[in-house]
């Protein structure tokens, strides 16, 4: 909506103008995020920070993916 616009109706004023709309800030969990951006928030590179250095693998006698390596970004005596 940004870069084109939306045509708009102002009843006040009875008449149409061009509206510009950006998306500033989100507060929303994971899945929300997926809808908002159109990321895929599923699959082998699923995390946004890391894309294609996300570690994942699939386990072998089924289709669950799992996670390899969330932990990297702690401090190594971390308690976590």
């Amino acid at each position: 909506m940004w870069d084109q616009g939306i045509e708009v109706f102002d009843g006040f004023a009875n008449e149409t103008f061009k509206m510009h709309a950006m998306l500033f800030y989100t507060i929303n969990d994971f899945l929300a995020y997926c809808n908002l951006s159109r990321y895929s928030v599923k699959g082998h590179k699923a995390c946004p920070i890391c894309e294609e250095d996300t570690a994942s693998q699939q386990l072998k006698h089924g289709r669950k993916i799992v996670y390899l390596q969330y932990r990297r970004f702690l401090k190594s005596h971390h308690p976590y």
